[in-house]
């Protein structure tokens, strides 16, 4: 089985951070903030959808992602309960795991570096602007668990095949998570390790 994530929200607990970001990008293209109690209503990827119904121009959208890579990157959030210990237990027992993430690439690094986490995945995957495809390539063939908070991430994994875990993290209500067609719910990794995992959710993984 291959434990493939998401890294905002799933593994990083920053959806403070996020709408922090939301709202530096907004202000930076004269668009009105979004408020924090809002945010899981209002936040949905791909990140283009979010900001043009934002009402940021279609010319200025590469501009706002741009923004809000470098307000994510301006602070530090810590990440979820147990799921350092999580990644670890999985990579010292020979697991494959991989991030498939839209957000960018020295972001990201900087993030796995600055956790201590970067020996513990065999793929990290950033741009991912279209997680199907993403997903679909590392699942291949054999079985797969996709961690996501966002309902976009959830559809990706069901699309491409892969178990959806959704991970209850401030960016997505859990209604839309199981809409979407999560199959488990978690709030973090407490306790979690690979064998723990196969257990919770290996009742869904199919061929």
């Amino acid at each position: 089985m291959k434990f493939l994530f998401d890294w905002n929200g799933t593994i990083a607990d920053d959806a403070a951070r996020a709408c922090f970001a939301t709202n530096a990008a907004l202000d930076a293209l004269g668009a009105p903030r979004i408020a924090s109690a809002d945010f899981d209503r209002k936040f949905i990827l791909p990140m283009d959808e979010m900001f043009l119904r934002l009402g940021v121009s279609g010319d200025d959208l590469a501009t706002a992602a741009s923004h809000w890579n470098k307000a994510m990157a301006s602070r530090n959030a810590p990440i979820r309960g147990g799921a350092a210990t999580f990644l670890r237990t999985l990579h010292a027992a020979g697991e494959y795991c991989a991030v498939i993430s839209a957000a960018g690439k020295q972001y990201l690094r900087d993030e796995l570096e600055y956790f201590g986490l970067t020996d513990c995945f065999d793929e990290v995957l950033t741009g991912a602007t279209d997680k199907v495809t993403a997903l679909e390539g590392l699942r291949q063939e054999g079985q797969a668990l996709y961690f996501g908070d966002t309902e976009y991430d959830i559809a990706s994994a069901v699309a491409s095949g892969c178990i959806a875990v959704g991970v209850l993290s401030g960016y997505c209500p859990e209604d839309r998570l199981r809409a979407a067609g999560a199959r488990h719910i978690i709030t973090d990794y407490e306790g979690m390790d690979g064998v723990s995992a196969r257990t919770l959710f290996g009742s869904y993984v199919t061929p």
